[in-house]
C-alpha cells in the first residue's frame, strides 16, 4: 500500500529560500520529483510559496523556475480549490482557531484522506483530528 503526503507550503519554502533545514527538506522533494514518495499539495500552497518568494525579494525568473520544477514532479498531484473548499476552510479557522492557510491545508488533507502531513509546523495542527504532522526526514527514515 501506498503511503500519501500532503506537502505543507513551509517545505517548499525552505528550499526555496535556503533556510536553515534545506538539505533534508531538498531530499524528501527530490524522492517527489522521482516519483518514489506520492503526495499532494494544492494550488493554494504553491501560490503562498510564490506570494511569500516574491514578498522575501526573490526575482521572477526564481518563481518561475520554482512553477517549473512543480510542474515536472513525478510523484506531486495537485489538488485546485474551489470556492466551496475555500468557505469550509474558512469555516475550519473558525472551529479550530486557524490561519487560512493552515485551514486550507487541513481542509484538503482531510478531504483527500490523507492523514500524514509532511510540514515544520507541527505545532499549528497539533491536535487536530486525523492528522499527523510529520517532518521530512520523518519521511525519510521510513
Amino acid at each position: 500500500m501506498t503511503i500519501l503526503y500532503f506537502i505543507d507550503t513551509n517545505i517548499f519554502l525552505e528550499v526555496e529560500l535556503k533556510q536553515k533545514r534545506v538539505e533534508e527538506s531538498k531530499e524528501f522533494l527530490r524522492k517527489v520529483l522521482t516519483g518514489d514518495i506520492k503526495a499532494f499539495t494544492s494550488d493554494f500552497n504553491l501560490d503562498s510559496v510564490a506570494i511569500v518568494m516574491n514578498a522575501k525579494k526573490c526575482r521572477p525568473q526564481d518563481i518561475i523556475n520554482f512553477l517549473l520544477k512543480i510542474m515536472s514532479y513525478e510523484g506531486l498531484t495537485i489538488y485546485s480549490l474551489n470556492m466551496l473548499d475555500r468557505l469550509v476552510a474558512a469555516k475550519y479557522m473558525r472551529d479550530y482557531k486557524l490561519t487560512f492557510d493552515d485551514a486550507v491545508t487541513y481542509f484538503v488533507t482531510k478531504s483527500l484522506g490523507i492523514n500524514e502531513l509532511v510540514s515544520f509546523d507541527s505545532k499549528d495542527f497539533k491536535g487536530l483530528p486525523g492528522i499527523k504532522t510529520l517532518d521530512p526526514i520523518d519521511v525519510l527514515k521510513r
